[in-house]
């Protein structure tokens, strides 16, 4: 019997929880994929930790005891309702499980050395219970988005619309590979898929006052790059419609003379409603020392309402 790709859910109880959650069951398949509601649960209240070992809060003691038991009942009044969220959307009930945890090294730890046995992506909310303004990403998510590599991570702001999907396609193998393996859970009945790809200037980033390169060269550079592409893109839209999506929702675009490349995509993104962005952890060029490229990184802030797949 094959074993279906597994998705850990990180979930705290919050609003930014539930709109994960209520986004995924929309965007994925409810019959190509498990689901398993990820809770660590915390032995006390996150002020206690701020004192170090807790010193201090044995005064307290009976009034944290009573937080304990109504963030317990809290917890699994959030993870039930999660479920059926999911049920609702066709997900078969032995498809969907839950496990609450008592925290061990510390949230974002644990969540990782979880995502770290069997699973095939990790999702979070963008925020959990904190003020921060929307384009601020909650301090788990943040840990989470420099510690994951092994599998894609999806970090979900606020509602956002599940329906449409833009890759932010270029010729690494992680976006073609990645999103080649994503795709295949997505629901098939998903409104649009732009692959979307962003050429810089030869002169990015220099000044405007520099000329080294004139506007022949220009013009022969970025119809050069144009022309490798198409044919990835090409071999992208077969590998889709060999899966099952209609390939009259398929959209490629080329965006040329754009200085920076997320805020190009951040921008297509707000102009013509796509909720998903599928960006590559890193991308063409690779440096070791650095988890995420300066692209992915940057769309984490500018894409703060979308939920953001980085493959």
């Amino acid at each position: 019997m094959t074993t279906l790709p597994e998705f850990l859910v990180a979930v705290d109880g919050s609003d930014a929880g539930m709109h994960a959650v209520t986004y995924l069951s929309r965007i994925l398949s409810p019959n190509q994929v498990r689901i398993e509601l990820f809770h660590v649960r915390a032995e006390a209240p996150e002020a206690v930790f701020d004192l170090g070992g807790g010193e201090g809060a044995n005064a307290y003691e009976a009034e944290i005891n009573n937080w304990i038991n109504q963030d317990g009942n809290q917890t699994q009044e959030f993870v039930d309702k999660a479920t059926k969220v999911f049920t609702d959307a066709g997900f078969p009930p032995n498809a969907v499980n839950a496990t609450i945890r008592s925290r061990k090294t510390g949230i974002a730890r644990d969540i990782i050395t979880e995502s770290e046995l069997a699973c095939s992506a990790v999702v979070i909310g963008r925020k959990g219970f904190g003020t921060l303004p929307d384009f601020m990403m909650g301090g788990i998510a943040a840990k989470l988005a420099e510690s994951i590599t092994h599998v894609p991570l999806v970090i979900v702001g606020s509602q956002p619309e599940p329906h449409k999907v833009l890759v932010a396609f270029d010729r690494s193998r992680s976006v073609r590979e990645g999103f080649k393996n994503i795709s295949n859970l997505f629901s098939k009945s998903l409104e649009e898929i732009l692959l979307c790809h962003v050429i810089r200037p030869l002169s990015v980033p220099l000044p405007v006052t520099c000329t080294y390169f004139t506007t022949k060269t220009e013009a022969h550079w970025l119809d050069e790059q144009s022309q490798r592409i198409v044919p990835l893109m090409v071999d992208m839209k077969k590998h889709l419609s060999s899966i099952g999506f209609d390939p009259k929702i398929f959209r490629t675009a080329i965006l040329k003379e754009k200085a920076s490349r997320a805020d190009a995509i951040a921008r297509a993104a707000d102009a013509h409603g796509f909720g998903t962005i599928v960006v590559g952890r890193r991308g063409s060029t690779v440096v070791d020392e650095f988890t995420m490229g300066r692209v992915t990184r940057k769309l984490l802030s500018l894409a703060f309402n979308r939920a953001v797949w980085i493959i």
